[in-house]
């Protein structure tokens, strides 16, 4: 999963991914750092807020 690196390309922070996604900033960290297992519901919230496709986070482009 290729969160961090979509989010970095895109100039975005954790802070303001969570906030648009809903999902707490402790969470996107884990999942980032493969330390927490990521939801599709999570995964959906992440691409929509990054403006990005699912499958893009798998890829690492935007």
């Amino acid at each position: 999963m290729e969160i961090k690196a979509v989010r970095k390309q895109k100039g975005i922070t954790q802070q303001r991914l969570s906030k648009v996604s809903g999902i707490d900033q402790s969470s996107i960290s884990r999942m980032e750092n493969g330390k927490q297992s990521i939801s599709l519901k999570n995964l959906y919230l992440i691409a929509d807020a990054l403006e990005v496709s699912i499958e893009s986070l798998f890829r690492g482009d935007s």
